[in-house]
């Protein structure tokens, strides 16, 4: 997987966009390649805005051109997230600049992902409430009609959206392997498939100072 370091100022410009990250999100979440005017649709935006975040995108080597289509005897241009590593190492030599823009973004990126996560369970809890009301009121009404079947399906149990918090004790080898079998586990998970639905994942690791 190629790996796209973010180290100079203008780098973190392009790819940090709170409008291109949302674009980035809206094609992760799709999964599909999609075309600027698509886009614009979803995020509010006129064409011409959407392009011009495409380009720059393109330019930092996020997005590709994927397929061109005509539609209406118009060329549509179809543009693919790129499989790339996005890296955000410092070393001494960067600018303060450059780590700050970095510590906002990376505070940006969780407080969106909890947000997120946050909804997810809200709605997940007035869902079962839902249900739970639901099958209460058809047990009462038509209990003898309601084969088993109609209940478990009513009933079923999914599985669904988790925070996991722990502490593990790894030597370098095992973190090591752990971080790689997660990047290549959600690399070979990473394109659409049929009876699949995106999961956002937010995964945070790092060795703690006992002292």
């Amino acid at each position: 997987m190629k790996e796209i370091i973010l180290d100079t100022p203008e780098k973190n410009k392009i790819y940090m966009n709170p409008q291109r990250q949302r674009l980035i999100r809206l094609m992760q979440i799709s999964g599909e390649a999609m075309t600027p005017k698509q886009l614009s649709k979803e995020l509010g935006i006129s064409p011409s805005a959407a392009t011009a975040h495409i380009k720059k995108l393109e330019s930092l080597g996020v997005l590709r051109l994927d397929h061109t289509k005509k539609i209406n005897g118009i060329t549509a241009k179809y543009y693919a997230l790129e499989d790339v590593n996005i890296s955000l190492k410092t070393n001494e030599q960067q600018d303060d600049s450059v780590v700050n823009e970095q510590e906002v973004f990376l505070n940006y990126m969780m407080n969106e992902n909890w947000q997120g996560f946050l909804e997810y369970k809200k709605g997940l809890w007035v869902g079962e409430n839902k249900s739970r009301v639901g099958a209460e009121n058809l047990s009462a009404v038509h209990q003898t009609e309601i084969s088993e079947d109609v209940m478990s399906t009513v009933h079923s149990a999914q599985v669904t959206g988790d925070v996991i918090s722990s502490v593990a004790f790894l030597s370098d080898e095992d973190a090591a392997e752990l971080k790689k079998y997660i990047i290549d586990f959600l690399a070979a998970h990473a394109d659409k498939q049929p009876n699949t639905k995106p999961w956002n994942t937010t995964l945070l690791a790092y060795p703690v100072d006992k002292k």
